[in-house]
């Protein structure tokens, strides 16, 4: 009977021991592929930055975290991936402010024109805003990996630009899933035609009487070539080119179901990696203006008067795009920041 008993209770735990083996290695073994849109190719700065991300995520999760970067807009519009994160076809996406404003269409106010002017100031409402953005993004079925930026969006134009009615005779062409700097921008009195990135190099070179002058990053226009078809830049920034990687809540949950440090070391290596981005991209933009500035293109600097044009034509019809177009109370916020910060330079 003793030899019975002993037997079982080797037995017990043996199978216990066993099972917690296999329990182990069954932790070990499960992975989890990530996929994630981008709209710009696999050779660009950010498709680098995209495949050292996916490098690091391996890394820091022995493997088990898989990043796949589907490249060059395979995914389509960031209309398209973001129906695609909500089915979970595609688990992330890189995203413009315009895909961000999907998910929450008060973040579109982040680039409200001439609301944010400069890096500076760009930088210091970041600091102090950056955990309520967040907190409305994650709000929902959705997770910011990462921000971007991108510098600011310019004029370009075929004839010189300094003020708002220089521009106001031009037809400008835009992109029409900007609805929100279109809608803005009609407000005030411009003449804006929408035009995707594949004929508005047509619709540029057209005659007189066509489109005349285009809003966009100096990036973005260097790597079109359209400086040689608009040979003007206006040096005052209209709007800052922000961005981000976002993942939906799906997805991230089970990240923290894999193992529950997966998260903090995803998100940590991700900002990292991103900040190291915006220092690059800033390079790059000043890159562009010099290279398309030895290429003929002319930088026209508006006088601090004429500046102040601009900021005024703003003003006088902000009031009927609060609430619309753009969201109230974090608008009141970003300015309560730039007040603040402007009276302290």
């Amino acid at each position: 009977m003793r030899k019975i008993i002993l037997f079982l209770v080797f037995t017990a735990a043996l199978m216990l021991v066993t099972g917690n083996l296999f329990a182990q290695r069954g932790a070990r073994g499960q992975e989890l592929e990530v996929k994630l849109g981008s709209p710009l190719p696999r050779e660009s700065l950010w498709g680098r930055t995209l495949d050292r991300i996916a490098a690091e995520w391996s890394r820091v999760t022995n493997g088990q975290v898989r990043l796949r970067i589907i490249h060059g807009g395979l995914e389509g519009t960031e209309s398209k991936m973001h129906l695609s994160l909500s089915s979970n076809s595609l688990q992330a996406a890189v995203y413009t402010s315009f895909g961000l404003s999907e998910i929450d269409p008060g973040i579109i106010t982040m680039s409200a024109p001439f609301l944010i002017r400069n890096e500076r100031e760009l930088d210091e409402v970041m600091k102090e805003l950056q955990p309520v953005l967040e907190r409305r993004l994650n709000a929902g079925d959705y997770f910011i990996l990462a921000w971007s930026k991108a510098g600011f969006v310019n004029i370009f134009s075929k004839e010189p630009v300094f003020t708002p009615d220089d521009l106001k005779r031009m037809r400008i062409a835009s992109n029409p899933e900007a609805e929100n700097m279109n809608t803005a921008f009609k407000t005030m009195g411009y003449q804006v035609v929408e035009a995707d990135w594949q004929d508005v190099g047509q619709k540029l070179a057209l005659p007189s009487g066509g489109v005349a002058a285009i809003y966009n990053n100096p990036a973005g226009i260097a790597a079109y070539q359209l400086h040689k078809i608009v040979g003007n830049m206006c040096s005052i920034n209209i709007a800052p080119v922000l961005g981000g990687i976002v993942m939906n809540q799906l997805t991230w949950r089970r990240i923290g179901e894999l193992n529950p440090r997966y998260q903090g070391e995803l998100l940590r290596v991700t900002r990292q990696i991103a900040q190291t981005l915006d220092e690059s991209m800033q390079k790059t933009v000043s890159d562009a203006v010099q290279t398309m500035t030895r290429e003929g293109l002319k930088v026209n600097r508006p006088t601090p008067a004429q500046e102040q044009l601009w900021f005024s034509d703003v003003e006088r019809v902000t009031p009927t795009l609060l609430g619309t177009t753009y969201d109230n109370d974090l608008y009141r916020r970003i300015n309560e920041v730039l007040e603040k910060f402007r009276k302290g330079q």
